[in-house]
């Protein structure tokens, strides 16, 4: 059955929060998803807390080795009588609160809204002893793609997170070496320390922002995902060391094309247009002691965008370059500290990430935005910090912030005194995030965002949109959320 029926047959309400739960309740607590199948670990022995998607030490070596690890046969020896199928479905329904919708600009959602949000369908694991996949289909209601939160339709239904890595690992009494490779399709899926965009511990996302989108680098942002297919190369050396290094580019056609097929479509976005090659790279230094670990490291891209008119053309015109190319230079450094031992499970990351545009005059960018300086700068930050005890109740806080140079053909939403957009791209934002998780395969939770500046704003009523003024409080967002993975 495709994911886009099985999502039309969903009704979204309250009922789907209960009867989820319902359901997992009567099953085995020990039914667990494709890696914890072929390994034979529960969830808490790779995931902090057994809090996916953030990993453990175990967790880390076990992508890092190609998702090779545990007693499975290779593929082709996979017996239909004996073995699990090397599948999984993950499935999110939410009901979505806003702080004020009197200005109705919620999109299309309703002000107080329950949905089945998003249906993934998971594959992978150990293909041979050395390669090994992660393989992930997603189907969703509503598009993080489209600015005004609107509906995209069942059809949404598209390649999500996928990656193919090939590790080869050499111990000896002096010395551990993993040499790696890897071929996916969102920079920064390789990641193992939970620091980016696509396996952010605060990884849960809205499925409507109320409009509330703050300014991001072009490297984390979401308009960057599963639009391009990369090619790179590791290495992590006695525990301790970390280099890698990778090239990215948006396929127009090819064997590389299926991993971006459907996400270039999605609603009425236009595709990322990364049609020049643009090199990404990660270097890290990573210690472990006791329950303890740390990493900090350095992270970058320089990324070469087109803009129109490939921004809301047809997929059959994609691999026409049309227009001048902006530039990207996005730098940053990021860090990482967890404490693993069972009752207590303590993460926390921090990262900054600063970008350097160099923008394309006259001609739309790839979000359909025409800037007003030849140059810009913007720098992100994202900090946050997880507990969780028993593997059961957790509580998590996290940061994000943006500053930067002004412009208002990027950023139109603060005023000025006489009511024109200053252009301001500084963003403050809080999530507390509380959540509750009686079975390994079930979560429950609770998350509240607020503003504490956007556009530059922090106070008063001085932010223009929809040809009217609120404060950043009107566009603060709660949801209640269930998770659920078999």
């Amino acid at each position: 059955m495709k994911v886009s029926n099985l999502l039309g047959k969903a009704k979204g309400s309250a009922l789907l929060l209960l009867g989820t739960a319902s359901v997992v309740v009567s099953m085995d607590a020990n039914a667990i998803p494709v890696f914890a199948r072929q390994t034979g670990f529960k969830c808490v022995a790779c995931h902090v807390g057994g809090m996916f998607p953030q990993l453990t030490s175990l967790g880390r070596m076990f992508k890092l080795t190609g998702y090779t690890m545990g007693n499975r046969p290779n593929l082709d020896g996979l017996e239909v009588q004996n073995d699990y199928p090397p599948v999984a479905i993950m499935v999110q329904g939410a009901k979505q609160y806003y702080n004020n919708t009197s200005h109705g600009n919620n999109g299309n959602a309703p002000s107080s809204a329950a949905d089945l949000q998003v249906v993934s369908l998971f594959a992978g694991g150990k293909i041979t002893d050395n390669f090994g996949a992660f393989m992930q289909w997603t189907g969703q209601k509503y598009s993080n793609m489209q600015a005004d939160g609107t509906q995209a339709g069942y059809g949404a239904a598209a390649i999500d997170n996928t990656e193919f890595r090939y590790a080869d690992r050499t111990v000896t009494p002096n010395s551990d070496l993993i040499l790696g490779a890897y071929v996916n399709n969102r920079a920064m899926m390789s990641d193992v320390w939970n620091n980016f965009g696509a396996w952010e511990s605060q990884w849960i996302n809205y499925f409507d922002t109320g409009n509330a989108q703050a300014p991001t680098t072009y490297l984390m942002g979401e308009t960057s995902q599963h639009a391009a297919v990369g090619v790179g190369g590791y290495f992590f050396k006695d525990k301790t060391w970390y280099g890698e290094l990778a090239v990215y580019k948006s396929p127009t056609h090819g064997p590389f094309s299926v991993l971006t097929a459907g996400a270039t479509s999605v609603g009425s976005s236009g595709a990322t247009s990364l049609l020049e090659p643009s090199p990404y790279f990660r270097f890290a230094y990573n210690k472990e002691w006791g329950a303890n670990s740390f990493e900090a490291g350095v992270h970058g891209m320089m990324s070469y965008v087109y803009g129109t008119p490939l921004y809301g053309a047809p997929t059959n015109t994609f691999s026409q370059p049309g227009g001048p190319a902006s530039a990207y230079h996005d730098v940053g450094v990021d860090a990482q500290y967890q404490y693993v031992l069972d009752p207590h499970y303590f993460a926390a990351h921090a990262r900054v990430t600063r970008e350097f545009m160099n923008n394309a005059m006259g001609t739309p960018n790839y979000q359909g935005f025409t800037a007003t300086n030849a140059t810009d700068n913007l720098t992100e930050t994202y900090i946050d910090a997880t507990y969780v005890y028993e593997a059961k109740y957790g509580a998590q806080l996290s940061y994000a912030g943006a500053s930067g140079s002004n412009d208002a053909g990027l950023y139109g939403m603060g005023v000025n005194g006489v009511g024109a957009a200053t252009g301001n791209p500084n963003w403050k934002s809080w999530t507390p995030n509380i959540f509750w998780q009686p079975y390994q395969n079930l979560r429950i939770g609770y998350m509240y965002t607020y503003y504490t500046e956007m556009g530059g704003v922090s106070s008063g009523s001085n932010l223009s949109f929809g040809g009217a003024r609120f404060s950043p409080a009107n566009f603060n967002t709660s949801m209640l959320y269930v998770g659920f993975i078999y």
